[in-house]
């Protein structure tokens, strides 16, 4: 009853937040040029960055030189056993139903955790108010990875938090420092959750959106997912008004593109940064690789957590051509 409760609590602050987040595209669509940190008045998106953000990407060379920094915390996500075989000397391993609500059957996969798991996630991990975090992913599927930085943006850490470019494969190509150990548990830190629910686009926004067009739906999933050819959560095509970035477009050997060919990417599926993005998947995985690329390069992005299997799954609901 009380994991009932809680999630009912947290679907509330997703609501409101998600109300809010419409106030703010609905301003954002008036004002065009309106950015957070520029002229008064101007809007705050929910994933805007602090000016003294800590840098989205850092290279091996940076986590060579900060790995042994008291208040740095390295995060290696993959499976147990990728971790057991090897792994930055001093992370630890995060598996991402450490940070999700139980699937039950029938309902939706992959879909954030209540405040109370994730706060007590961050703290099992020694993540406290002061932090500085780095999210490690095993090998060139990013998409885990930054699901755990997106995780860290909706519990209000990212100013404080970075993907390691390349992850863990390029750390051990370079002979960098590698343990099949893990560290000790932490105890006695203290994590403060500061929410931004606003950054998980619902349902009825999205279904808004294929109506008035007010933000980019971007889908993150493979061409032949996003043009029908399998992958049916359960039927097969993809939300109205979508255009698709796959997801294996945006990094290559694990190493994330420069910006001026990210920027090129979203140009050419027509995602100008006139309006918001939201964007999709399967489950709502590879979907925070293309909100983690809209990040980066500034723009007013959010991300459908429910994604195409809660979308097809709505028979009222049409598909895309």
């Amino acid at each position: 009853m009380r994991r009932v409760a809680e999630r009912l609590i947290d679907q509330r602050r997703i609501a409101a937040g998600a109300l809010l987040s419409l106030v703010l595209a609905a301003a954002c669509s008036r004002a065009p040029g309106a950015t957070a940190g520029g002229a008064p008045g101007a809007m705050v998106r929910p994933n805007q960055r602090s000016a003294n953000a800590a840098p989205m990407l850092v290279s091996t060379a940076w986590l060579a030189d900060h790995r042994t920094d008291r208040d740095l915390v390295v995060l290696h996500v993959g499976t147990k056993a990728q971790y057991d075989s090897g792994h930055v000397a001093g992370s630890r391993h995060v598996a991402l139903d450490e940070i999700s609500l139980p699937t039950v059957q029938g309902g939706l996969s992959l879909q954030m955790a209540g405040e109370a798991q994730l706060d007590a996630w961050a703290e099992r991990n020694g993540i406290g108010d002061a932090t500085r975090i780095v999210v490690v992913p095993h090998d060139a599927n990013i998409q885990s990875a930054t699901r755990v930085y997106f995780t860290l943006a909706y519990l209000g850490a990212m100013d404080r938090a970075s993907l390691l470019d390349g992850g863990y494969a390029a750390w051990k190509r370079e002979g960098r420092s590698v343990s099949t150990t893990a560290p000790a548990p932490v105890t006695g830190v203290q994590f403060t959750p500061r929410l931004r629910p606003a950054l998980i686009a619902l349902i009825t926004q999205v279904e808004a959106i294929t109506k008035d067009r007010s933000a980019f739906l971007v889908d993150a999933r493979l061409p032949q997912f996003y043009n029908g050819q399998g992958g049916g959560y359960p039927r097969p095509g993809r939300i109205p008004t979508a255009v698709n970035v796959p997801l294996n477009t945006v990094s290559s050997n694990g190493f994330m593109k420069p910006a001026n060919e990210l920027k090129m990417l979203f140009d050419q599926a027509g995602v100008d940064g006139s309006k918001p993005v939201v964007t999709y998947c399967h489950i709502g995985q590879q979907a925070t690789v293309l909100w983690f690329v809209s990040t980066l390069l500034g723009l007013d992005a959010r991300m459908f957590d429910g994604s195409f299997q809660e979308w097809s799954g709505r028979a009222d609901l049409p598909l895309g051509k």
